[in-house]
């Protein structure tokens, strides 16, 4: 009897194992056709599903025969579902998925606007996404030329050498930079030094446009970008690249990284480096007068500064237990900078930035979450006397930020972000004390601030914030949020709302008191009876999705009480000041396009206005255009190639040439009866790439900047600077 029974207990398993099938196949990506490491497979009206692997090859066991349904899903993908047959006709054991990437990932998870983790289609608050990919397309070397194609009402001009943002209206000190959510030290003409930022080092750019204060503090008034710094993925990967180019530049970078169970851990590193070179005007700077009368002024020649920089990089985070987690990062970075002529060949500038930070993250349950945060950055400048094989120190600025917050989130949606802040800014520098003597400024903020969101419906989410800020000079602040996000239609988001905005006087603007030697020679003094400026920020922005395109539109109306700027008081000093209350209208318009899984169309335009007249610096009118193809015309390595451009409408600047007459009080002009007009062109430039993968994980690139060739007619500051038509090649290996 037992025989029996045994033996019926054999063939019974053999019939069940015999009915047992598998699925497997291989998951790729439709235009590069490489392998996609970490896509979700799952058998639709079963608990059954896989994870690809590195070679984007999945296995999913223990199925019986039968109809089914497999649904792909991957981050930045389109999600596809595949009707199959268990066992196949064909009796294969393997199936190929191709995935073709979403024309704009609204699926991707963002956290600046919020402070929190949320999907992009779900940000209440207008933001705007540029992903590792994206960079990568564009083949930029640096952040500000990123910024400048990318968006349309971003533009950098030349003062003193140095590049200056423009926003949307918005200059340097209203555009608050931030890198994993962390300030960054060392402002040059109330901007960052963007030769810190290694492009090939940032996972995604999240920019936030208009007013965020109310969750970022001072200088939030413009928008926030934050960059958000790459992380490894795999057990082990590694990279190097290596670009040249027009003007001596000479890129090159590595990387090493790894991803464990335990955490991460990564070192990048970076040189870059590039010749200055000379800018000679074609025709004459012209001066117009009110009274029809031009003086034009001789011809010129402007020397753009040349640099070499490099910096490291290091990173871990670590496990510690399932609900502890901790990240430490640090970084150096070294630029000399070779103003050119023969003032570059005695003496240089030299930067320094030592930065360094710690955090962690404690989930207290599934719904509420502990953060803490350290942080320091410090950047040095020095004059380097080449002849003399020397350097004096003339500015240190360093900060140091300490921060706590508490998230949760209910079921139904709610969410709640609250936190305090401490930020210490302190500045040493030769401007503060009119013999040149080096002097210290130090600023203390004290903050907190909590913000609400409320799912009233699937249609309706409700945000309201308000922050606290104790300023050691400027006293206590309050900035209020209140916004909404209504979605009428499946495809359809609106956005709305009202942020109030505020802006201490830096400490440049407050103690300032030196000579400027250029440009006949002027006294810069600083002012430490100023206001902080405060604002009232509305905005409205409409999105729909159509699939394959996503149409976005956005308004902002700004009034800014008090704002500081510098103003004349005679012929030979300049201070800043609280010169009234500025009125600022933006507008832009967004398309972008996937029209096949090849080809990809984005274009954009913004308007510009404010109630500055004469005094205003703001170019009305910009667009942007990207057109990207990649050729199928290999099974694995096709090339790609991408077309981009940047217009620039015309401007007017106004100036004076007799600033005699002023009011006493408040030492600004009262009328300027000789103001003279400089006119500045519209143009546009052009940018051509074409990349290449390689068998043996290689892949070439190469490019033509400023396609056609375009020269500004004279050099000044609004003008373009560039050389003209400048080409570039690189190679890159990925492990």
């Amino acid at each position: 009897m037992r025989i029996v029974l045994s033996a019926s207990l054999i063939l019974f398993s053999t019939l069940v194992a015999a009915q047992a099938w598998r699925i497997e196949g291989r998951i790729i990506d439709c235009t590069s056709k490489q392998e996609l490491h970490l896509v979700n497979v799952g058998l639709m009206g079963t608990t059954k599903g896989a994870t690809s692997d590195e070679k984007g090859h999945f296995i999913i066991d223990g199925i019986n025969k039968g109809e089914y349904t497999l649904a792909v899903s991957a981050i930045g993908y389109e999600d596809r579902k595949i009707a199959l047959t268990v066992p196949s006709s064909g009796g294969d054991k393997g199936v190929t998925i191709s995935l073709c990437e979403k024309s704009v990932d609204l699926e991707q998870v963002v956290v600046t606007g919020t402070r929190t983790e949320r999907q992009l289609k779900n940000v209440p608050v207008q933001t705007q996404l540029i992903s590792s990919k994206a960079i990568e397309k564009m083949q930029v070397s640096n952040l500000k030329d990123m910024l400048e194609y990318e968006l349309q009402g971003v533009e950098f001009n030349s003062n003193g050498g140095f590049s200056n943002i423009n926003m949307l209206g918005y200059g340097g000190k209203y555009v608050l930079f931030l890198v994993d959510g962390e300030r960054m030290a060392g402002e040059t003409f109330d901007n960052i030094d963007y030769n810190r930022i290694d492009m090939d080092n940032v996972q995604q750019v999240e920019i936030v446009k208009g007013a965020n204060s109310s969750l970022y503090g001072s200088n939030a008034v413009g928008g926030v970008i934050n960059i958000i710094s790459r992380k490894p993925e795999k057990p082990f990967e590694a990279a190097i690249s290596t670009r040249v180019g027009s003007n001596y530049e000479n890129n090159l970078r590595a990387t090493i990284g790894s991803r464990l169970k335990w955490g991460y851990a990564n070192v990048t590193a970076s040189y870059k480096a590039m010749d200055p070179y000379l800018l000679k005007d074609r025709e004459p700077l012209t001066q117009w007068f009110e009274d029809g009368t031009k003086i034009e002024l001789p011809l010129s020649q402007t020397y753009i500064a040349g640099f070499s920089d490099y910096s490291i990089t290091p990173a871990a985070g670590v496990n510690i237990t399932e609900k502890l987690n901790l990240e430490v990062k640090g970084g150096y970075y070294f630029k000399e900078r070779n103003p050119g002529g023969l003032d570059g060949s005695k003496v240089t500038d030299r930067y320094y930035n030592y930065s360094g930070g710690i955090k962690a993250g404690y989930s207290i349950s599934n719904h509420s979450q502990l953060f803490f945060s350290a942080n320091n950055d410090r950047y040095d400048k020095f004059k380097f006397y080449k002849l003399l094989d020397e350097k004096e120190k003339n500015y240190e600025n360093y900060q140091n930020r300490l921060s706590a917050s508490y998230n949760h989130s209910w079921e139904k949606g709610h969410s709640l972000v609250a936190g305090v802040e401490y930020l210490s800014d302190n500045l040493t520098t030769f401007m503060f004390v009119s013999n040149g003597i080096n002097a210290k400024r130090t600023a203390d903020t004290y903050s907190a601030y909590a913000q609400q969101e409320l799912v009233l419906s699937k249609k309706v989410t409700l945000v309201g914030g308000l922050r606290f800020d104790y300023h050691s000079q400027f006293r206590e602040h309050i900035t209020p949020r209140l916004s909404a996000m209504y979605k009428p239609l499946s495809r359809v988001t609106l956005r709305g709302g009202y942020s109030g905005g505020f802006r201490s006087p830096t400490l440049k603007e407050l103690h300032t008191d030196w000579f400027h030697p250029d440009g006949g020679g002027f006294q810069i003094i600083g002012n430490k009876n100023m206001k902080a400026e405060r604002s009232n920020n509305f905005n409205v922005s409409a999105e729909i999705s159509l699939g394959k395109t996503v149409i976005t539109g956005m308004s902002q109306y700004s009034l800014i009480r008090d704002m500081v700027n510098t103003v004349w008081i005679n012929s030979d000093t300049v201070i800043y000041a609280n010169t009234g209350n500025v009125r600022m209208l933006s507008n832009e318009l967004t398309i972008a396009s996937r029209i096949t899984p090849q080809l990809t169309v984005k274009g954009g335009y913004s308007y510009v206005r404010d109630n500055q007249g004469k005094r205003s610096l703001v170019r009305p009118h910009s667009a942007t255009a990207r057109v990207e193809y990649t050729a199928p015309l290999f099974r694995k390595h096709n090339p790609s190639f991408s077309l981009s451009g940047k217009y620039f409408g015309k401007m007017d600047i106004y100036s004076t040439g007799n600033i005699d007459d002023n009011n006493n009080d408040s030492g600004i002009g009262k009328e300027d009866s000789d103001i003279y007009r400089i006119e500045y062109e519209e143009y546009a430039m052009f940018r051509f790439s074409f990349s290449q993968t390689l068998p043996y994980n290689f892949a070439i690139n190469a490019g033509i900047n400023n396609l056609f060739g375009y020269k500004a007619k004279f050099s000044s500051f609004y003008s373009s600077i560039s050389p003209g038509r400048t080409f570039y090649v690189g190679l890159k290996w990925n492990l």
